[in-house]
């Protein structure tokens, strides 16, 4: 009676582990097949939501990436959360990085981007995805070439700083995305800005699935 206990007990204990393993096993990297022309073909919102995080992983990237936030906003940056805290924001004014109508960095540039160029040093722990905007001075032609030599100076310096293998998608805005209206200075300025979407990259969705996400 007491082996046929035991017996009963060690099968559904090696039950219970065959379907944690088998769990594990139908786990699949977000990434793979990566097609860097897919992700650079995407509209800004759909590159946003791609790849997606599952729910096992979920609450461990949410957890992660509520950190670095916090870590960014005490260097001074301005930080919100989207995805369910799954993907940072980061706005830097383009006044911090650009001389006014200027499309090279400005000298202080460097610095400014450096807390979040060290977090790039891994190249599989995110996918980037960054925004170049203007206010609406001058036509919409002229800000959307601003837009487009200031994203150039943006993203051949930040490829001296990087690995070739990190994905780094670019969108140039122009003025067609403000955050205040045009008529103050004061959001003239907010609307003049680069805004940094730190997206879950393969290798932190991985050891969020292994439970080693630190």
């Amino acid at each position: 009676m007491i082996r046929n206990i035991i017996l009963i007990a060690l099968t559904a204990l090696f039950a219970l582990s065959a379907c944690k393993m088998s769990a594990k096993d139908n786990f699949t990297d977000p990434y793979a097949g990566y097609d860097e022309s897919v992700f650079m073909d995407m509209e800004l919102e759909q590159n946003i939501l791609t790849p997606a995080v599952g729910k096992q992983e979920h609450s461990a990237v949410s957890k992660y990436m509520d950190r670095i936030g916090h870590d960014l906003a005490k260097k001074g940056y301005i930080v919100d959360k989207m995805r369910d805290d799954e993907v940072i924001v980061v706005t830097i004014p383009s006044d911090d990085l650009f001389l006014p109508n200027d499309t090279l960095l400005s000298p202080s540039a460097p610095a400014k981007f450096g807390p979040i160029i060290s977090l790039l040093r891994d190249p599989e722990m995110y996918k980037v995805v960054y925004t170049v905007h203007t206010d609406n001075t001058g036509s919409a032609q002229y800000n959307m070439y601003l837009s487009h030599e200031r994203n150039n100076s943006i993203y051949d310096w930040m490829l001296t700083q990087i690995s070739e293998d990190l994905i780094v998608i670019p969108y140039e805005m122009g003025d067609s995305d403000p955050v205040m209206g045009n008529d103050s200075r004061e959001g003239r300025a907010a609307n003049r800005r680069v805004e940094i979407y730190l997206i879950p990259g393969p290798k932190l969705i991985t050891q969020a699935h292994k439970g080693i996400l630190k």
